[in-house]
């Protein structure tokens, strides 16, 4: 008994259009995969240098504008290895009480792409899909060695005490 195979007609192709199918959802799903690392990943960086800009403000020496540019200088050396990913940053320092400089901070936004995509799929110079995300970190604020030496200086003014002007020469730290 002999079998005869008859090839279906109109069906030629039929495999390599189902794989062209299936691996262009394959790599739109990667590319998504991909894209909510590289934003995930990249913002938990910039949360890390807004904490170090943060601590740089809260501990360095000097007036409140040195302590503020050396937390700028702090945030933009860490910005700076992200700045293809991730840009247009904007860093302000802020007081969530403006009567206590103990809920001073850092707030940092910056744009990024919500999804990747490759350069040979992006028509012109706009992005996709920009957003805007905020980091921001809350360690308060030191004083500064003037203001210390201006409380110090007020304080021995109202009790009529001499010989204040040295006394935080003595301290260890700036005495406030």
């Amino acid at each position: 008994m002999e079998r005869r195979i008859e090839k279906r007609r109109g069906e030629n192709g039929q495999a390599a259009i189902e794989f062209v199918v299936v691996m262009l959802v394959i790599f739109f799903f990667l590319l998504f995969y991909l894209s909510i690392c590289i934003l995930l990943t990249t913002s938990e960086y910039i949360d890390y240098a807004t904490f170090m800009a943060a601590r740089t403000y809260k501990s360095s020496y000097g007036s409140e504008n040195s302590q503020e540019s050396y937390a700028r200088l702090i945030f933009d050396s860490y910005a700076q290895k992200v700045q293809g990913i991730a840009r247009n940053f904007n860093v302000e320092f802020s007081k969530t009480d403006p009567q206590s400089q103990q809920t001073g901070g850092v707030s940092a936004s910056y744009d990024i792409d919500m999804f990747y995509l490759p350069p040979i799929f992006i028509t012109g110079n706009a992005p996709p899909s920009k957003i805007r995300l905020t980091a921001e970190a809350h360690l308060g604020r030191e004083p500064s060695f003037q203001e210390c030496l201006d409380f110090f200086s007020n304080f021995a003014k109202k009790l009529n005490i001499q010989g204040m002007d040295n006394f935080t020469d003595e301290m260890d730290d700036n005495g406030c």
